[in-house]
This record gives C-alpha cells, structure tokens and sequence, in this order.
C-alpha cells in the first residue's frame, strides 16, 4: 500500500499591508469639514501616500485618491465661499456708501 508523503506546506502568502499614510490622509480630509487647516495636511499626505503605494505596493491607493478628491473638493469650496463673501461685502459696502 502506497503511503502518501506530506508535502512541504508554505506558509500561505500574507496580503500587502495597508498604508496607514493614507488612512491619515483620508482622516485629515474628514476633519477639514470642521478645521478647515486640517485639509491641507489632507492633501499633502495624501500625494505621498500615493507615491508610498507605487513604490512598495501597499494596498491604500482607493484611500489616498479619495483623501486627494475631498481635500480639493473642500479647499474649491471654502475659496468660492471667500470669493462670495468678499463680493457680498464689497457690494453692501458700496451701496452704503452711495447714501
């Protein structure tokens, strides 16, 4: 009766680790809804996560990209809120001054 031999076992491959730069980033463009600074760390972290991810192939790029669209998303907007609130006060200011 043939007995079987086990064959070697390889341990079984780990999964690349996620890349906690772009967790970071992801939170920091979160809390730019409240602490409007906060987005730019956002940004910038998110930029180097993706370059992070490229080089060693960690998993995370769905994190970054999406740290990198709300950052800019809110920086966007908090410059077209200035950019209306400035022109909302240049106009009160010189209807003012015209009475």
């Amino acid at each position: 009766m043939p007995r079987d031999t086990p064959m070697p076992s390889t341990p079984p491959p780990t999964p690349p680790q996620l890349n906690t730069m772009a967790i970071a980033a992801f939170a920091l463009s979160v809390l730019g809804i409240f602490v409007l600074p906060s987005v730019l760390g956002g940004v910038v972290c998110g930029h180097l996560a993706r370059r992070q991810i490229r080089r060693t192939g960690e998993q995370g790029d769905a994190w970054a990209l999406a740290a990198l669209i709300l950052g800019y998303l809110l920086l966007l907007l908090s410059i077209a809120g200035l950019l209306l609130f400035g022109g909302f006060m240049i106009t009160m200011f010189g209807v003012m001054a015209l009475m």
